[in-house]
Protein backbone atom coordinates (compact mmCIF):
# COMPACT_ATOMS: atom_id res chain seq x y z
CA UNK A 1 0.00 0.00 0.00
CA UNK A 2 1.04 3.97 -0.62
CA UNK A 3 1.13 6.19 2.20
CA UNK A 4 -1.53 8.27 2.45
CA UNK A 5 -0.14 10.89 4.63
CA UNK A 6 3.51 11.49 6.18
CA UNK A 7 4.09 13.27 9.22
CA UNK A 8 7.85 14.66 9.98
CA UNK A 9 9.15 15.87 12.85
CA UNK A 10 5.96 17.90 14.07
CA UNK A 11 6.64 20.16 17.28
CA UNK A 12 4.27 22.36 18.58
CA UNK A 13 4.43 25.35 21.62
CA UNK A 14 2.19 27.38 23.17
CA UNK A 15 2.85 30.49 24.30
CA UNK A 16 1.33 31.27 27.71
CA UNK A 17 1.50 34.31 30.57
CA UNK A 18 4.32 32.13 32.13
CA UNK A 19 6.30 31.57 29.03
CA UNK A 20 6.62 28.84 26.22
CA UNK A 21 5.15 25.34 26.64
CA UNK A 22 6.29 22.61 24.42
CA UNK A 23 3.26 20.49 23.72
CA UNK A 24 4.59 18.09 20.77
CA UNK A 25 8.35 17.37 20.17
CA UNK A 26 9.48 15.78 16.64
CA UNK A 27 6.65 13.54 16.18
CA UNK A 28 7.11 11.38 13.05
CA UNK A 29 5.04 8.63 11.28
CA UNK A 30 3.67 7.02 8.34
CA UNK A 31 0.10 6.55 7.57
CA UNK A 32 -0.71 3.90 4.18
CA UNK A 33 -4.22 3.79 2.39
CA UNK A 34 -6.73 1.98 3.57
CA UNK A 35 -5.08 1.69 7.19
CA UNK A 36 -6.55 2.42 10.54
CA UNK A 37 -4.18 3.89 13.18
CA UNK A 38 -4.67 4.57 16.55
CA UNK A 39 -3.36 7.53 19.12
CA UNK A 40 -3.44 6.60 22.74
CA UNK A 41 -1.33 8.66 25.76
CA UNK A 42 -1.86 10.29 28.64
CA UNK A 43 -4.52 13.29 29.17
CA UNK A 44 -2.93 16.82 28.01
CA UNK A 45 -0.31 14.85 26.20
CA UNK A 46 -1.53 16.58 22.89
CA UNK A 47 -3.54 14.26 20.91
CA UNK A 48 -6.22 16.42 19.47
CA UNK A 49 -3.45 18.99 19.06
CA UNK A 50 -1.54 16.57 16.51
CA UNK A 51 -5.43 15.93 15.20
CA UNK A 52 -5.79 19.69 14.49
CA UNK A 53 -2.64 19.82 12.92
CA UNK A 54 -3.33 17.23 10.39
CA UNK A 55 -6.25 18.40 9.71
CA UNK A 56 -5.10 21.87 8.67
CA UNK A 57 -7.08 23.69 11.53
CA UNK A 58 -3.87 24.20 13.36
CA UNK A 59 -1.31 25.93 11.11
CA UNK A 60 1.39 27.21 14.13
CA UNK A 61 3.97 24.29 14.39
CA UNK A 62 7.06 23.27 13.53
CA UNK A 63 8.11 20.23 10.96
CA UNK A 64 6.56 19.42 7.74
CA UNK A 65 3.46 17.05 6.79
CA UNK A 66 3.68 15.44 3.04
CA UNK A 67 0.35 14.80 1.45
CA UNK A 68 -1.45 14.89 -1.62
CA UNK A 69 -3.29 18.60 -2.52
CA UNK A 70 -5.86 17.04 -3.69
CA UNK A 71 -5.98 14.76 -0.18
CA UNK A 72 -9.91 15.04 0.90
CA UNK A 73 -10.05 14.88 5.24
CA UNK A 74 -13.04 14.62 7.69
CA UNK A 75 -12.84 15.47 11.19
CA UNK A 76 -15.26 14.00 13.54
CA UNK A 77 -15.16 15.31 17.07
CA UNK A 78 -16.32 14.23 20.58
CA UNK A 79 -19.54 16.41 20.66
CA UNK A 80 -22.35 15.31 17.74
CA UNK A 81 -22.65 18.69 17.12
CA UNK A 82 -25.95 18.43 15.67
CA UNK A 83 -28.25 21.19 14.31
CA UNK A 84 -31.06 20.97 17.03
CA UNK A 85 -33.45 22.48 14.93
CA UNK A 86 -32.73 20.36 11.79
CA UNK A 87 -34.59 17.25 11.25
CA UNK A 88 -31.51 14.37 11.54
CA UNK A 89 -31.16 13.57 8.07
CA UNK A 90 -30.86 18.20 7.16
CA UNK A 91 -27.96 17.17 9.16
CA UNK A 92 -26.46 14.94 7.87
CA UNK A 93 -26.82 15.87 4.43
CA UNK A 94 -25.30 19.55 5.48
CA UNK A 95 -21.47 19.09 4.75
CA UNK A 96 -22.69 18.44 1.09
CA UNK A 97 -24.98 20.93 1.08
CA UNK A 98 -22.13 23.42 2.28
CA UNK A 99 -19.81 21.67 -0.30
CA UNK A 100 -22.62 21.97 -2.97
CA UNK A 101 -22.35 18.52 -3.56
CA UNK A 102 -25.98 17.23 -3.22
CA UNK A 103 -26.78 15.13 -6.21
CA UNK A 104 -28.71 11.67 -6.54
CA UNK A 105 -25.25 9.85 -6.57
CA UNK A 106 -24.56 11.45 -2.73
CA UNK A 107 -28.00 11.26 -1.75
CA UNK A 108 -27.96 7.93 -2.43
CA UNK A 109 -25.11 7.25 -0.56
CA UNK A 110 -26.65 9.11 2.46
CA UNK A 111 -29.75 6.78 2.24
CA UNK A 112 -27.31 3.99 2.22
CA UNK A 113 -25.57 5.13 5.37
CA UNK A 114 -29.04 5.64 6.98
CA UNK A 115 -30.03 2.18 6.04
CA UNK A 116 -26.72 0.71 7.50
CA UNK A 117 -27.20 2.34 11.00
CA UNK A 118 -31.06 1.50 11.16
CA UNK A 119 -31.93 5.29 11.01
CA UNK A 120 -33.60 5.57 8.69
CA UNK A 121 -37.32 5.87 10.28
CA UNK A 122 -35.77 8.22 12.39
CA UNK A 123 -34.75 10.83 8.96
CA UNK A 124 -37.54 13.22 10.09
CA UNK A 125 -36.94 13.08 13.68
CA UNK A 126 -35.19 16.15 14.98
CA UNK A 127 -31.74 15.84 17.51
CA UNK A 128 -33.57 16.27 20.59
CA UNK A 129 -36.15 12.93 20.36
CA UNK A 130 -32.82 10.66 19.89
CA UNK A 131 -30.22 8.41 22.03
CA UNK A 132 -26.43 9.84 22.42
CA UNK A 133 -25.96 6.68 20.32
CA UNK A 134 -28.04 7.85 17.23
CA UNK A 135 -27.41 11.08 17.27
CA UNK A 136 -23.34 9.89 17.24
CA UNK A 137 -24.52 7.64 14.23
CA UNK A 138 -25.98 10.71 12.15
CA UNK A 139 -22.92 12.67 12.88
CA UNK A 140 -21.15 9.88 11.94
CA UNK A 141 -23.78 9.56 8.52
CA UNK A 142 -22.70 13.50 7.72
CA UNK A 143 -18.69 12.97 7.73
CA UNK A 144 -18.79 9.95 5.59
CA UNK A 145 -21.30 11.27 3.07
CA UNK A 146 -18.40 14.01 2.25
CA UNK A 147 -16.70 10.37 0.96
CA UNK A 148 -13.27 11.60 2.87
CA UNK A 149 -10.11 9.84 1.66
CA UNK A 150 -8.49 10.12 5.32
CA UNK A 151 -11.25 10.51 8.25
CA UNK A 152 -9.64 11.71 12.10
CA UNK A 153 -12.00 10.75 15.29
CA UNK A 154 -11.35 12.75 18.13
CA UNK A 155 -12.84 10.29 20.93
CA UNK A 156 -15.95 9.77 19.18
CA UNK A 157 -17.75 7.61 21.49
CA UNK A 158 -16.24 8.69 24.67
CA UNK A 159 -19.43 10.41 25.38
CA UNK A 160 -21.31 6.94 25.09
CA UNK A 161 -22.34 4.47 28.02
CA UNK A 162 -20.66 1.81 27.52
CA UNK A 163 -22.88 -0.81 25.77
CA UNK A 164 -23.62 1.90 22.95
CA UNK A 165 -19.93 3.02 23.03
CA UNK A 166 -19.43 -1.00 22.23
CA UNK A 167 -21.97 -0.88 19.58
CA UNK A 168 -21.11 1.83 17.36
CA UNK A 169 -17.30 1.38 17.45
CA UNK A 170 -18.23 -1.70 16.01
CA UNK A 171 -20.91 -0.20 13.40
CA UNK A 172 -17.85 2.25 13.07
CA UNK A 173 -15.40 -0.32 12.26
CA UNK A 174 -17.21 -2.24 9.93
CA UNK A 175 -18.14 0.72 7.80
CA UNK A 176 -14.62 2.09 7.00
CA UNK A 177 -13.12 -1.49 6.47
CA UNK A 178 -16.04 -1.69 3.93
CA UNK A 179 -14.93 1.07 2.75
CA UNK A 180 -11.27 1.22 2.80
CA UNK A 181 -11.19 3.99 4.55
CA UNK A 182 -8.10 5.70 6.06
CA UNK A 183 -8.64 6.18 9.73
CA UNK A 184 -6.63 8.12 12.24
CA UNK A 185 -8.83 7.35 16.11
CA UNK A 186 -7.55 9.13 19.37
CA UNK A 187 -9.03 7.05 22.19
CA UNK A 188 -7.92 7.27 25.68
CA UNK A 189 -9.46 3.53 25.66
CA UNK A 190 -6.65 0.95 25.12
CA UNK A 191 -9.30 -2.10 24.37
CA UNK A 192 -10.90 0.19 21.83
CA UNK A 193 -7.42 1.00 20.36
CA UNK A 194 -6.55 -2.57 20.09
CA UNK A 195 -9.62 -4.05 18.58
CA UNK A 196 -10.13 -0.69 16.23
CA UNK A 197 -6.71 -0.38 14.84
CA UNK A 198 -3.80 -1.90 12.89
CA UNK A 199 -1.38 -0.22 14.40
CA UNK A 200 -1.13 1.84 17.59
CA UNK A 201 1.02 4.83 18.31
CA UNK A 202 1.70 5.50 22.03
CA UNK A 203 2.51 8.68 23.17
CA UNK A 204 4.39 10.11 26.33
CA UNK A 205 3.50 12.59 28.47
CA UNK A 206 4.12 16.31 27.56
CA UNK A 207 6.12 17.31 25.64
CA UNK A 208 4.74 14.97 23.66
CA UNK A 209 6.86 12.52 21.64
CA UNK A 210 6.20 9.01 20.43
CA UNK A 211 7.07 6.27 22.95
CA UNK A 212 6.07 3.07 20.71
CA UNK A 213 4.17 1.86 17.68
CA UNK A 214 2.50 -1.34 18.01
CA UNK A 215 1.79 -3.23 14.88
CA UNK A 216 -1.59 -5.36 15.90
CA UNK A 217 -2.07 -8.74 13.75
CA UNK A 218 -5.10 -9.98 14.10
CA UNK A 219 -6.77 -13.17 11.86
CA UNK A 220 -10.87 -11.38 11.95
CA UNK A 221 -11.12 -7.97 9.77
CA UNK A 222 -14.90 -8.28 10.39
CA UNK A 223 -15.59 -7.21 13.97
CA UNK A 224 -14.06 -5.39 16.90
CA UNK A 225 -16.02 -7.60 19.04
CA UNK A 226 -14.39 -11.08 17.32
CA UNK A 227 -10.88 -9.55 17.50
CA UNK A 228 -11.30 -9.27 21.16
CA UNK A 229 -11.08 -12.68 21.32
CA UNK A 230 -8.16 -12.90 19.79
CA UNK A 231 -5.22 -15.02 21.10
CA UNK A 232 -2.88 -11.86 21.96
CA UNK A 233 -5.35 -9.42 22.28
CA UNK A 234 -4.64 -9.26 26.44
CA UNK A 235 -0.95 -9.12 25.30
CA UNK A 236 -0.94 -5.96 22.78
CA UNK A 237 -3.20 -4.50 25.75
CA UNK A 238 -0.59 -5.28 28.44
CA UNK A 239 2.31 -3.37 26.10
CA UNK A 240 0.49 -0.76 25.74
CA UNK A 241 -0.74 -0.18 29.39
CA UNK A 242 3.47 -0.80 30.52
CA UNK A 243 4.41 1.89 27.50
CA UNK A 244 0.72 4.28 28.81
CA UNK A 245 2.63 4.41 32.03
CA UNK A 246 -0.54 5.72 33.92
CA UNK A 247 1.68 7.47 36.49
CA UNK A 248 2.48 10.35 33.88
CA UNK A 249 -0.90 11.19 33.56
Amino acid sequence: MNNLLEINNISKNYHTKNGEIEAIKNISFKIKKGEIISIVGPSGCGKSTLLSIISELDHDYFGKIIKDNNLKIAYMLQSDALLPWLTIYENAILGLKIKKRLDNETLDYVNYLFDFYNLSEFKESYPKNLSGGMRQRVALIRTLALKPDLLLLDEPFSALDQQSRLLISDDVYKIVKKEKKTVILVTHNIEEAVSFSDRVIVLSKRPSQIKNIININFTNQESIYERRKEKYYHQYFDTIWKDLDINES
